[in-house]
């Protein structure tokens, strides 16, 4: 009764000024903020060029914030440390909103190992105020790490003098966008002149079948550019087997992440497919309970009275045990990056349903590990994995071998000697151009 009373007020003559008031507010803070958003993310840093300046290597990253200091960010860090210890000075510079807070940050990287005394050892500036002018040398190298730190780093190397740029490439962005102008502003990020190091071989494969940007776009050839690393995983060097837990309850967890910015991790099919697999009777037997994790949305009913209880975001020592608590798992992603959930999933023992998307083919994920259960992209292909997966799951030697993943387990192995060599090589030749 209250629903129609308010419809039919803003449907009176009342309700016109405010809708007509509503409309202009909106049309305001659109003018005002939306449009301005692109300009004001890919605004070029305020520098001083100065040849008696001191050469370093300039790591471009939004941030630095612990609430969001996951698989992409340790990537970025780990990089700085093995530069440092090849002898260059590095210094990290943050082009979003940050609040600098050093002392913080030294507290909550401790958890991090192989990083836990990074802020010692670089120089990092705050740059969201571009009246932040910084001073660079015409020998720095820039290394970028978005898609709009690419456009910073396109303009701050015209300003030193230099040629290219280092594009660290941990997935095709425009997929984290619908089409439209991002999509196109992302892409176009990959037409400047850079080096390209790609997290996984997959998605340099993507670029490379899909001539995306300047690299690939070219009968130049142009493959001495590129080079890829695989983030390191989490690791459980310590098990020997994998044991059935001694309750008869069976728990699985879903990345789940019904954000719009996450839209590539398809939390619609995955949730439909569960309620499916739920309701055909998949679940029945075993006592399953079911988690989501990598949201703070609240919990979700499931058919037959069960609901997704939803766990949050975790620290990194919180993240590795809770891993271990769990008996299946659900984790998706539609781009050709493999995306490191399923690969720590099945790491931990369990078997992991995740999906198939262009050029990231059963075949590929499947030689990464057999506890990898690869369905279609479709709530169908992905219910009909989720019950081949239960059936698995009480084959736990088969759950043992798959836990050996295929994949860096260190950051060692991730950023190893040859890696660093290409690196260090494009960094001279960036400089003597």
């Amino acid at each position: 009764m209250l629903a129609k009373l308010l419809v039919k007020l803003a449907n009176s003559r009342l309700g016109v000024p405010a809708k007509s008031l509503m409309r202009r507010l909106q049309e305001t803070y659109y003018n005002a903020e939306v449009l301005s958003r692109p300009v004001t993310k890919i605004a070029p840093l305020s520098v001083n060029v100065s040849a008696s300046a001191k050469s370093r290597v300039n790591i471009l990253i939004p941030e630095i914030n612990f609430a969001r200091f996951y698989g992409g960010y340790m990537a970025k860090f780990h990089l700085a440390r093995k530069l440092v210890e090849a002898g260059h000075s590095v210094r990290v510079i943050t082009v979003d909103q940050c609040v600098r807070d050093i002392d913080s940050w030294k507290r909550d990287i401790v958890e991090y190992e192989g990083i836990e005394d990074i802020f010692d050892k670089i120089e990092v500036e705050c740059c969201f105020d571009r009246n932040n002018r910084i001073e660079v040398s015409p020998n720095d190298v820039i290394i970028a790490t978005t898609w709009w730190s690419a456009y910073i780093a396109n303009a701050l190397v015209k300003e030193i003098g230099s040629q290219e740029f280092i594009y660290l490439v941990q997935e095709y962005e425009p997929f984290t966008f619908p089409m439209g102008s991002y999509y196109a502003l992302a892409n176009e990020s990959y037409a400047f002149p850079h080096r390209a190091f790609y997290s996984t071989e997959l998605l340099q494969e993507y670029f490379q079948n899909n001539n995306v940007g300047w690299l690939h776009n070219t009968v130049e050839d142009r493959s001495d550019h590129y080079e890829y690393f695989e983030n390191a995983i989490i690791d459980y060097p310590e098990r020997t087997e994998i044991k059935k837990r001694a309750s008869r309850e069976r728990k699985l967890l879903f990345y789940a992440r019904p954000e719009p910015h996450a839209a590539r991790n398809m939390f619609e099919t995955g949730f439909l497919a569960l309620s499916k697999a739920i309701e055909d009777g998949v679940f029945d037997s075993g006592n399953w309970s079911f988690h989501g994790i990598g949201s703070s949305h609240g919990d979700i009913p499931l058919p037959k009275g069960k609901k997704l209880e939803m766990l949050g975001k975790f620290g990194l020592s919180e993240y590795k045990s809770t891993l271990l608590e769990y008996d299946l798992g659900l984790a998706l992603m539609y781009t050709p990056h493999p995306s490191l959930l399923p690969l720590e999933l099945a790491c931990a023992g369990m078997p992991i349903v995740t999906n198939t998307c262009m050029n990231k083919t059963v075949d590929k994920l499947r030689a990464l590990s057999i506890n990898m259960h690869v369905a279609a992209p479709s709530v169908e292909g992905v219910a009909n994995k989720l019950a081949a997966a239960v059936k698995y799951e009480p084959d736990l030697s088969s759950r043992y071998i798959g836990s050996k993943v295929n994949w860096a387990r260190n950051w060692e192995d991730a950023l190893d000697h040859r890696r660093m060599s290409k690196l260090n090589e494009w960094i001279t030749s960036i400089r003597s151009h």
